[in-house]
């Protein structure tokens, strides 16, 4: 004959069973709410209590929040768990130490012991609700980073259709931003090019590459208003999951194109008075020659001052595109790791987005730096300082780049009172100890030493790195050059242009001393 005491026995031992290896706290209460059954282990690590009848004495079915309910409002939860069978929501828990977390309660109407008692399972939601806040502050970094920039960007689809553009895009073009979506990108190029830009696009497509900006191919743009602009366009590429994506980055040259023909004009003009000029007398032959020597120094300044525009929008392109690629690319698969056990591959990807962002910062400190320093906008602050002390504080905040193994050693000698400014040595300091770590090996020491003898401060930063070679020694400080054994180790070019230039403005001098392979010793030499 069947036992039906058997069958609920089984029926609560297996739940027992179940609940005491599930991660989430369970307990089973009456009906009313006011008696509890049972409770798992999970209390311990979910409220922070050791012992179970000091939990038991403070737990309630609506005990344990950080917000307690009001008896009306407890009311009419239970009688809708009481009529409907169940209730879900999110709540705000509280552990014995005061501390709060996040958690989906869930409270079930189930048969237990032969008759009807209250499920309650409590999940930590909490580890979730940080993910998502981190992850949207990143987004938002990611929207700034693209709708902030200083120049248009598009980002179209294999079908040229355009998936995303920044406010400089919609406002260079004249669209809306739902208008901007709706278009392919053949309908941003003048009708008698659109034909061949298929083609093109296309061609690209099944043969990717980046194309930097200043390759002398001169492109036209359509507005909305139906104008054509000139514009020059560097391209990317990437993909997620098989989907190709192209991102441009389109530059208006109508005003270098005026420029370029005014200095055409200019050129024209120029070879006109020189001829005019011979047929004058021997009495003006001195200032022929001077006013073609200064038409000469001018055409010079001209052409450095394109080929350094040249070689900066190359490096600007290169160096946005690489940590904007690597956000896109991370933020999307972080998309793709939804479970709880793929934090590691989620953890790890945030911490490619964070570095990227910090790459962006830095570029675009040293941009802002060699454009104040040419404007000459740096006012000088000298004050009476413990050199000592500022240096060890600077050595300190760059400890977390340091590579594994790798330490710095610094010594003082003389005097600890100086009279500098502190805003200049401190960029100075961390852009000559920075590189030493860049361009250093993993366990190598780093050391850095200062001396005041009462009529000069002496700066040294010592590395045992790669070192420099002698033919890029005499280049080391000018705008944007980098050595040739550098060339696969990030960076601009500007660093140690602005650190020569610092040092000049505070009246010091700059040697390097460098070894390839041994390393490189620069020297700081301040007269007091």
């Amino acid at each position: 004959m069947h036992n039906q005491n058997t069958d609920n026995n089984f029926q609560a031992s297996m739940f027992k069973a179940w609940s005491a290896f599930s991660d989430e706290f369970v307990a089973v209460w009456e009906t009313d709410g006011t008696s509890l059954k049972y409770f798992n282990d999970a209390y311990k690590h979910f409220f922070g209590y050791e012992e179970e009848e000091s939990f038991k004495h403070d737990f309630t079915i609506f005990g344990m929040r950080k917000n307690n309910l009001d008896q009306e409002i407890a009311d009419l939860v239970l009688n809708t768990l009481n009529k409907n069978g169940h209730w879900t929501e999110e709540v705000l828990f509280i552990r014995k130490n005061n501390q709060v977390f996040l958690g989906r309660l869930d409270m079930t109407h189930f048969g237990c012991d032969g008759h009807q008692c209250i499920l309650q399972r409590i999940i930590n939601i909490d580890t979730q609700r940080i993910f998502s806040e981190n992850l949207f502050k990143e987004i938002k970094k990611f929207e700034a980073l693209f709708q902030h920039a200083t120049i248009p960007i598009l980002l179209v689809n294999r079908n040229g259709r355009i998936i995303l553009a920044n406010e400089q895009a919609t406002a260079m073009f004249g669209y809306t931003m739902p208008v901007m979506t709706s278009l392919k990108v053949e309908d941003l190029i003048p009708e008698q090019f659109r034909h061949r830009h298929v083609e093109h696009r296309n061609r690209y497509e099944s043969k990717p590459e980046n194309r930097p900006m200043g390759r002398g191919m001169q492109l036209s743009a359509k507005l909305s208003s139906g104008e054509e602009l000139p514009v020059e366009i560097s391209l990317g590429h990437y993909s997620i999951e098989d989907e190709p994506y192209v991102i441009a980055f389109i530059i208006d040259i109508s005003k270098r194109i005026e420029i370029e023909n005014n200095l055409r004009r200019q050129k024209e003009e120029v070879e006109k008075a020189k001829q005019e000029i011979e047929k004058l007398n021997e009495e003006l032959e001195h200032k022929v020659v001077m006013r073609t020597q200064e038409l000469s120094d001018a055409l010079s300044k001209e052409r450095e001052l394109s080929d350094l525009k040249s070689r900066f929008v190359s490096m600007a392109s290169h160096e946005f595109r690489t940590p904007l690629s690597t956000i896109l690319s991370s933020i999307s698969l972080i998309a793709k790791y939804t479970g709880s056990d793929e934090q590691d591959k989620r953890d790890k990807h945030i911490h490619r987005i964070k570095s990227a962002v910090s790459n962006l910062t830095d570029i675009l400190n040293e941009f802002l730096s060699l454009g104040k320093i040419e404007e000459g906008k740096i006012q000088l602050h000298f004050s009476e300082c413990n050199l000592k002390e500022q240096l060890q504080l600077i050595i300190s905040e760059i400890h977390p780049i340091l590579k594994n193994g790798q330490k710095i050693d610094y010594e003082h000698n003389g005097d600890v009172k100086a009279n500098v400014d502190l805003s200049l040595l401190r960029n100075i300091m961390i852009n000559l100890v920075s590189n030493a770590i860049k361009f250093s090996p993993e366990h190598a020491p780093i050391k850095v030493s200062s001396n005041h003898n009462g009529h000069s401060v002496d700066i040294e930063v010592k590395d045992q790195g790669l070192g420099i070679p002698d033919d890029d020694k005499k280049h080391l400080f000018e705008r944007f050059f980098r050595g040739k054994n550098v060339d696969n180790i990030q960076g601009t070019g500007l660093g140690l242009h602005i650190v020569s230039r610092y040092v000049e403005l505070m009246g010091g001098q700059i040697a390097v001393d460098s070894e390839l392979e041994k390393g490189t010793t620069f020297k700081l030499k301040f007269n007091i």
